[in-house]
């Protein structure tokens, strides 16, 4: 499930396209290593033993000192709330327990699906500029207990 993560065109079409699976074993594996931050794979539902649909993790951001948002569903998957059950569970831990002030998320200006999630998580708009060949936007959220 993780490699599909990288290689479905589906979930990585505003992500710069399908990586190779050699290219997507290390991207997984990078991931995975970073104790930087926290990931938590997304499964379609609270059992501990359901199947896994998808990845939610932080990490730095490109060029801030946030650390940044990211989730990854399976296409099936998508639109049925695992993203905001799975990304709300991170972020509360990313409050309370890390004690981070800010959380930020980076995703294409046209990923409408992305930005309504990120909205809904309460994250809001900071500002928009280009890399990696489109504009993205960055979205934002403080850390509520400052």
């Amino acid at each position: 499930m993780l490699l599909r993560l990288f290689t479905e065109p589906a979930v990585r079409a505003h992500l710069g396209g399908p990586l190779s699976p050699a290219d997507a074993e290390r991207r997984v594996n990078g991931i995975l290593a970073d104790r930087t931050g926290e990931v938590q794979t997304v499964r379609a539902s609270q059992e501990p033993d359901a199947e896994a649909i998808g990845l939610v993790w932080l990490a730095p951001h490109h060029e801030e000192a946030d650390l940044e948002f990211s989730i990854l569903l399976l296409p099936e998957w998508q639109g049925r709330g695992h993203g905001f059950r799975s990304g709300t569970q991170v972020l509360r831990r990313a409050f309370r327990e890390f004690r981070l002030l800010r959380v930020v998320a980076e995703t294409r200006s046209a990923n409408a699906p992305c930005i309504a999630l990120l909205e809904r998580l309460g994250m809001r708009f900071d500002r928009s500029f280009q890399r990696f060949g489109a504009e993205q936007s960055l979205y934002a959220i403080s850390n509520p207990a400052f």
